[in-house]
């Protein structure tokens, strides 16, 4: 009853117009550490990523009432099947097309998930003509090379659109109390 209601005042306030701009664009950081092992992690916004690959055949809007209307239950089982599909879509390569396998996924729990669903839901009733806003969540994952890595290429799941890309290696100093630090360079 309660989700027939919110989908009623959602059709009527106009949810439609709350369109995938104007949120945050999806973004990864990649870091080198001790030269063969890489750390990942991602900030997705989640609805529009669900969306695409959970019900791409729905209107954004029906998505979001159905699946913030869902039971926890099965709200987490749909999402872990999600999940494996972005993993399994999620790859990385050496520059000599060696594959290198994620491991060690941590994904944001199944309540938050849907807690970006539930707020997306309001944020269309509330003020339909504005500009949605969402919580990038964050994911995370590991690689670890059998030898040194110069450089790796990786791409993501269709349904994350495009992803920003930062990658580094940190370079580390120790500080001594009362003393400066030697020179730190960019």
């Amino acid at each position: 009853m309660a989700a027939g209601l919110l989908c009623a005042l959602l059709t009527l306030a106009g949810v439609g117009s709350a369109s995938a701009h104007g949120l945050e664009e999806n973004r990864a950081t990649l870091v080198l550490r001790d030269q063969n092992h890489v750390s990942v992690t991602l900030f997705i916004t989640f609805s529009e990523a669900l969306h695409r690959v959970l019900a791409p055949e729905r209107s954004f809007q029906e998505f979001i009432l159905t699946y913030a209307a869902m039971s926890p239950e099965a709200f987490k089982v749909t999402l872990l099947k999600a999940q494996s599909t972005f993993q399994a879509e999620t790859s990385t390569e050496t520059a000599d097309g060696h594959r290198l396998l994620l491991e060690r996924w941590r994904w944001p729990e199944p309540a938050a998930v849907q807690q970006v669903l539930r707020e997306r839901a309001m944020q269309a009733l509330v003020a339909p003509n504005e500009h949605p806003y969402e919580t990038a969540l964050e994911v995370r994952a590991e690689l670890q090379a059998a030898k040194a890595i110069a450089s790796v290429r990786v791409s993501f799941p269709p349904a994350f659109q495009r992803v920003l890309v930062v990658s580094y290696q940190p370079k580390q100093v120790w500080v001594e109390p009362r003393r400066a630090s030697p020179e730190i360079t960019f």
